[in-house]
């Protein structure tokens, strides 16, 4: 390798360095945590939950899937809550793929909040009640399974989702 091979080597790396350092010494808000972005994730789970568990049982499930969903696009943008993305995206899709087959074709759809909900059939209730609950589990395990830094973001999401382990109480 010849001298001027490794300054510039030297240089690209000194340089990489210097951009990183404002990120690094500021800590986790630096790196793109930070107690806003988790607050609002926390805020429209907080209240999505609350008008889930208001609705009749066989809509609940699609219910819970749009507000995993909507929690998920608010950390969508943000490559620090990665892994709280994809815990609530992985809860989204997963209901949401049970409610679209197992939809109950003899009830209509329901609007609750600005939610339009479709019914699970009622002999699939059960089945829902066991995959909610294990893809809630999951969630809780990759949101807390993180560092200091992860705990301290995705801690109170991990709360949220906790506050509703069943689908039907």
């Amino acid at each position: 390798m010849s001298f001027f091979t490794r300054l510039a080597s030297g240089f690209a790396v000194a340089c990489a360095l210097f951009a990183a350092a404002p990120a690094l010494s500021q800590g986790a808000e630096g790196a793109g945590l930070s107690p806003s972005q988790t607050a609002r994730v926390v805020s429209i789970l907080d209240t999505g939950f609350a008008s889930c568990a208001s609705a009749a049982p066989v809509y609940r499930l699609d219910c819970f899937s749009q507000v995993y969903r909507n929690g998920s696009k608010l950390l969508a943008n943000n490559a620090s809550y990665w892994e709280a993305e994809v815990a609530l995206t992985r809860v989204g899709r997963n209901l949401y793929t049970f409610v679209r087959a197992n939809t109950d074709a003899k009830a209509g759809r329901i609007r609750l909040e600005g939610f339009r909900l479709k019914a699970v059939s009622e002999a699939k209730m059960p089945e829902a009640e066991k995959l909610y609950a294990t893809n809630i589990a999951r969630a809780i395990v990759l949101l807390r399974g993180g560092g200091e830094a992860e705990e301290t973001y995705f801690g109170p999401i991990a709360d949220e989702v906790a506050k509703y382990p069943k689908l039907i109480p």
